[in-house]
């Protein structure tokens, strides 16, 4: 069922990243329509550096959009607030600190986490692990070595990023 677009601002919306094989989701917020029918979305981007208003058409850049159905802790006027304060902070993004996905979360959940960086840390963890037990099992001092240091990447991600989400 199509809600009226007046609905939706204060909503998520992502599309896949461009030129990624992993699948990674690129979200931004829409902000509203304004008097043409154009709908604005605010999202942050590694190609400006820090977060902007683009039409959604300049977001989807071709893609097609969905709706992120997580639930927000915030309503729609406070979430369009904390976008229009974070776009006038130009807080500078950062891949492991501070891309999209943070941005996103913590207007609208006050969390700075990113699903994608989690997600790749966690399977560093697991793979280097699985790679580890390997060269242990069969005596495989490389594969050991390696193992360790994919996991060792993952685990130290993990540990920057929680660290990060204590200041922030």
């Amino acid at each position: 069922m199509l809600q009226p677009l007046e609905e939706l601002g204060g909503k998520i919306i992502y599309r896949d990243k461009i030129d990624t094989i992993i699948g990674i989701k690129h979200p931004g917020i829409i902000l509203g329509n304004d008097a043409h029918g154009t709908t604005w979305v605010i999202h942050s981007h590694y190609g400006i550096g820090s977060p902007e208003i683009v039409s959604k058409e300049k977001f989807c850049e071709g893609a097609k959009f969905f709706f992120d159905l997580r639930e927000e802790f915030y309503n729609t006027r406070q979430i369009i607030e904390r976008a229009i304060a974070s776009w006038r902070e130009k807080k500078e993004y950062s891949w492991l600190f501070h891309n999209c996905q943070h941005f996103v979360n913590k207007i609208t959940k006050d969390q700075n986490y990113s699903d994608a960086i989690e997600d790749i840390s966690n399977g560093a963890l697991a793979t280097g692990s699985l790679i580890s037990l390997y060269g242990l099992f069969s005596g495989n001092k490389a594969a050991i070595n390696a193992g360790l240091t994919i996991a060792g990447r993952g685990w130290l991600e993990r540990l920057l990023i929680d660290e990060a989400a204590t200041f922030n």
